[in-house]
């Protein structure tokens, strides 16, 4: 089974509205996919889902990250990395890294250019959707 780390951006995206990282998350849901998270990831989403244009899609913050805690597998990392420059995305590698993960889905430009850190691919929604499907990966 594919182990994703999902940013914070992607799953909001996935839980609210239509498109491709909704059909990750729904792939989550169907146990296709395994969601890998930690600590630090859940408490990004939590601030993220109370900001006033996402509050009402979302008016319970923890329900949503508790699902996540439920459906996901949850990692510690006892390491900090410094590899972009925006701080909580640092937060992500260090979830792929500490599982093993096979690839990080983000919309995040910053983490997007990095390509691949530690030999996991960092893609978007729409090229992850691609990736899994091919033979080659």
């Amino acid at each position: 089974m594919i182990a994703v780390v999902l940013d914070t951006n992607t799953l909001v995206s996935g839980l609210g509205w239509s498109g491709p990282p909704s059909v990750i998350v729904d792939s989550v849901l169907a146990g296709e996919l395994l969601l890998v998270s930690s600590p630090p990831l859940l408490d990004e989403l939590e601030r993220v889902l109370v900001y006033p244009k996402l509050a009402a899609l979302f008016p319970d913050p923890a329900v949503i990250a508790g699902w996540i805690r439920a459906v996901a597998e949850m990692v510690e990392p006892g390491f900090t990395l410094a590899v972009v420059a925006d701080e909580p995305d640092n937060r992500v590698l260090e979830a792929a890294v500490e599982a093993r993960a096979d690839a990080v889905v983000t919309g995040d430009t910053g983490l997007l250019t990095q390509g691949v850190y530690d030999g996991i691919p960092i893609m978007s929604a729409t090229r992850f959707l691609k990736w899994r499907e091919s033979p080659e990966r």
